[in-house]
């Protein structure tokens, strides 16, 4: 658990950085990929920042995410995108103690409770697809490849449907790869975007993005809502989702989605983030129930 204050070798360039006092309060808030994040609140709440410390490899982190995500945010910033601002990063950790982005609060706060989020969805939905719009031609991070090779997919422990994850992984191993052929977020979820007048106010947490298969962001935020509220969240946003785009939403996204993220469902961070209870097993039953649906329509669309 992240706690209440940065590292003091952090904590001071920071504060340095940002122009803040010795008396600025911190306040540690939910993390993204792979760091840990705190609230910097001086007297000024209008000068309030953000700071953001890559996590260990030694606990599975990876520090060259800072850096790749302060090369996107400034990239994206250029784009009038919804995203934070960059004030300073130290990608070598040569001054913080460890690499550190630190960026201007964005406004709005994060949902509280499934109704809340339920209420969002068609803002989420329009949301990705301004994003998408707005960084068509955008070449920046890394090109998008399954989170882990295809060929390593596995049924996983826990499961009781040994047939439909067999069926699942054949696909994925069977079907040409999609085409990289937009700029996507790539793991997007209710707890990494920021609300404002009932409107997405500012998408969060952007180490991942790249170049990547146009419908994959919207696939990854259904299954993420499915999981974390039903499957009737996922169809509601998938709608909204084709409605914004235009066009129907492959299935075989949705494949790829619900199979990268074996062997576990773990969203129990992403759930409490915004006030919603989750358990284990509570996940693993509605991924199961995402993909089932997934490989219904890829039947009915692509195999018959």
């Amino acid at each position: 658990m992240t706690t209440s204050r940065p590292p003091e070798p952090a904590m001071i360039w920071a504060l340095e950085t940002a122009g803040l006092p010795p008396e600025t309060v911190t306040m540690a808030m939910p993390g993204g990929q792979g760091g840990h994040v705190w609230l910097l609140q001086g007297p000024d709440p209008a000068a309030a920042a953000v700071l953001k410390l890559a996590a260990p490899a030694s606990k599975g982190g990876d520090e060259r995410l800072i850096h790749r995500e302060a090369v996107i945010l400034r990239a994206l910033a250029q784009l009038a995108m919804p995203v934070p601002e960059v004030l300073a990063a130290d990608a070598s950790g040569a001054r913080a103690g460890t690499p550190a982005l630190l960026m201007k609060r964005a406004p709005g706060s994060l949902l509280s409770g499934q109704d809340a989020v339920r209420h969002a969805i068609p803002a989420m939905a329009q949301a990705l697809i301004l994003c998408q719009r707005r960084t068509h031609h955008l070449v920046a991070g890394r090109r998008w490849v399954p989170w882990q090779p295809a060929s390593g997919f596995r049924v996983p422990t826990w499961s009781t449907r040994e047939a439909l994850w067999n069926r699942a992984i054949r696909v994925v191993q069977g079907f040409q790869a999609p085409r990289c052929d937009a700029f996507i977020h790539r793991a997007p979820h209710p707890a990494n975007m920021l609300f404002e007048d009932g409107a997405v106010s500012a998408v969060l947490d952007w180490p991942h993005a790249g170049r990547g298969p146009a419908g994959f962001d919207g696939a990854r935020m259904a299954m993420s809502l499915c999981c974390l509220l039903g499957m009737d969240a996922a169809t509601t946003f998938r709608s909204a989702f084709e409605a914004e785009l235009g066009q129907r939403q492959d299935p075989l996204l949705e494949v790829y989605a619900a199979c990268e993220f074996l062997p576990d469902p773990a969203l129990e961070a992403t759930a409490g983030a915004i006030g919603i209870e989750l358990s284990r097993n509570q996940a693993r039953g509605r991924l199961e129930n995402f993909l089932a649906d997934a490989m219904r329509r890829m039947t009915s669309r692509r195999l018959s």
